[in-house]
């Protein structure tokens, strides 16, 4: 899966029948796509890693430049990469001070391995050339509410994977998805605090 984007004024024309397996005598025409500006998604989506080595925060700089602080998906991963030695993931990653071009990582201990993440802008996004749509929100917790249940903008033709993380050490996670909305809990009574989601469309 990929988003595309347009850096140029010209036309791109792509051979959809490349990306077919090809067997012997069954070989096909080439069938040109032509894609032009509605084809094409315009928006950030940084998808990294960040490195910890025995340690409960990180600072990171982001690899490409936002025009307003993303909302952030984040986890830990099984291994830690470099040495390709089993580390122990099972620590709560939730993100603070997150600006355009920087945001804190926090475990909930000292952590040595990789978190992987996703930076997204709020709002929802139609991504045509592949013919899927994506929301991200920045969800606000008020003391005493024990979840949030959100409507989505995007016009979701199947129910949508939808992942949380939260700027606090709780669990964030998901009790109900439907296509016009998500119910959203945390694991702390009377939280206050912010919850990212990103929904996006799986096949259908």
């Amino acid at each position: 899966m990929a988003t595309f984007f347009k850096d140029d004024k010209k036309i791109l024309v792509r051979d959809q029948n490349r990306y077919r397996k090809i067997y012997r005598y069954i070989r096909k025409k080439p069938r040109p796509l032509t894609c032009n500006d509605d084809n094409f998604s315009s928006f950030t989506w940084g998808a990294h890693l960040a490195y910890f080595n025995n340690q409960s925060e990180l600072l990171h700089d982001f690899a490409c430049c936002f025009k307003t602080p993303p909302a952030i998906i984040a986890t830990t991963v099984q291994r830690d990469l470099e040495a390709s030695a089993a580390n122990n993931p099972n620590f709560n990653v939730f993100i603070t001070d997150i600006t355009t071009s920087t945001c804190i990582f926090r475990t909930s201990g000292y952590y040595t391995g990789y978190v992987y993440y996703q930076a997204l802008e709020d709002g929802a996004y139609t991504m045509p050339n592949i013919g899927k749509e994506l929301e991200v929100k920045t969800i606000q917790f008020s003391p005493g509410q024990d979840y949030y249940t959100h409507p989505f903008t995007a016009e979701f033709g199947c129910n949508p994977i939808v992942t949380v993380s939260a700027d606090e050490d709780v669990n964030a996670f998901v009790t109900a998805i439907s296509t016009t909305h998500v119910t959203i809990e945390v694991s702390k009574a009377g939280y206050e605090g912010k919850v990212y989601m990103q929904a996006i469309e799986r096949g259908c």
